[in-house]
């Protein structure tokens, strides 16, 4: 989990703590920071580790009161946070998003060059190796320049890595979406969740959404690997609380300023564990909740109502035969007694929306769909490439570009529009 970087001070440099310390009256501020903002790594775990309170202290800061202190503090001193203890200062709810980025590309880097090495002196060590690959992925999803402009704004050196790029600045945007993920996803397929994220993005300028948005590809937990593990809860009762610190970081940051929408669209496992976290957070103020293909809701969340959103809706197309798996052990979020609204993702002929065929979230990118990249080269027979690519071609996930699935998302998450969403049949 991305707080463990805190709790067990896993990567060292948790010296900001201090930052978040209230002094005492007449005290001077950040004394712990002054502290130890001069040691090294060794010398700054030695240190946290015979004041472990510290530590705790930091992992149970609430947002509100992290922003209230980075907001306290002078350009001097977050500059220097932000180079000496980048990981930390990236992955605090309450700081703003402008310096969570810069922290985390500088966490980034560091922790590249770090893993280069180890592959190079271990290069049969597997673990290594993926996890090099995953924050490549990330830095490759960040990297050139993009519309809208993306930013790494959590970025967890665990293994695996965890990370969230938002596309849009989430310090202004007036609408602001989270989109979480399923079994199977992890930050080496950073580029193409994010490729979902943009989808979403880009559709709802189509429908009407402001230009100062945000969507967040939000890979901010270990999701369950394809499998029985998927029916389990244990996933999402680990990952709903890290979504929530997440949501409430938002809420903080914005505070003077809120989103007109805050929204979470979420897909298969994914709909497990934000409803988890709606569910025990009921007052992140989320305008919208959108389920696709979902693995089911936990028993213990009666209807949509229980979840403290404003508009709760889910989807599931005719061709998904695998999202019924994972609710074997839970509920359909598309039952009436629920009380979700129910969209279409099946398709639009008349208006030129494309069907849902599938269980997947997203199959086509640049990367996907261009026939001489490293995603066909593995097939070797011109035969049966032929009929692989003709195959990809004719297969839709959920928040593909030109479906109908990604169209009623897009409105469902766009305040206004809501006049034009297709209803499930």
């Amino acid at each position: 989990m991305r707080r463990r970087v805190i709790v067990a001070v896993a990567l060292g440099a948790v010296a900001v703590v201090g930052l978040l310390i209230a002094p005492a009256a007449g005290a001077a501020p950040i004394t712990t920071f002054d502290v130890l903002k001069a040691m090294n790594d060794e010398q700054q775990e030695a240190y946290l580790a015979d004041h472990p309170e510290l530590v705790v202290q930091l992992a149970n800061t609430d947002p509100d009161a992290v922003h209230a202190e980075w907001d306290d503090l002078d350009a001097d001193t977050r500059t220097d946070a932000i180079e000496t203890l980048p990981e930390v200062v990236g992955n605090l709810d309450g700081v703003d998003y402008k310096d969570r980025e810069k922290a985390n590309r500088r966490a980034l880097k560091q922790a590249i060059a770090t893993e280069k090495r180890d592959v190079e002196r271990h290069p049969d060590h597997a673990t290594s190796a993926r996890v090099l690959g995953a924050l490549t992925a990330i830095q490759k999803t960040i990297g050139g320049k993009r519309t809208p402009a993306r930013h790494l704004i959590s970025l967890s050196l665990d293994r695996p890595p965890l990370a969230a790029i938002a596309l849009g600045n989430l310090d202004t945007a007036s609408d602001i979406t989270f989109v979480v993920p399923g079994m199977g996803t992890y930050t080496d397929d950073m580029q193409l969740w994010t490729q979902s994220a943009q989808n979403l993005y880009d559709e709802q300028g189509t429908v009407g959404a402001p230009t100062r948005r945000a969507v967040v590809s939000w890979i901010g937990y270990v999701t369950p690997p394809p499998g029985v593990d998927a029916a389990l809860g244990d996933y999402a009762s680990r990952g709903a609380p890290l979504l929530t610190a997440d949501l409430r970081g938002v809420n903080a940051v914005r505070h003077e300023d809120p989103p007109r929408a805050l929204n979470v669209v979420a897909h298969s496992y994914g709909t497990t564990t934000s409803a988890d976290a709606l569910a025990d957070a009921r007052d992140l103020g989320v305008y919208a909740f959108v389920m696709l293909g979902s693995a089911g809701i936990e028993d213990r969340i009666p209807n949509a109502g229980a979840l403290g959103v404003q508009h709760t809706y889910a989807g599931e197309a005719e061709a998904d035969g695998e999202a019924r798996f994972g609710r074997i052990t839970r509920r359909d979020p598309r039952s009436p007694g629920f009380g979700a609204t129910v969209i279409s993702v099946d398709g639009d002929e008349t208006a030129d929306l494309l069907p849902v065929t599938g269980h997947a979230p997203v199959l086509h990118s640049p990367w996907n769909d261009d026939p001489y990249s490293s995603a066909w080269s593995h097939i070797t027979s011109a035969a049966l490439f032929e009929e692989k690519y003709a195959e990809h071609l004719t297969h839709y996930g959920y928040l593909d570009a030109y479906t109908e699935s990604l169209r009623n998302t897009a409105i469902a998450t766009t305040p206004g529009v809501d006049r034009m969403l297709q209803r499930g049949r």
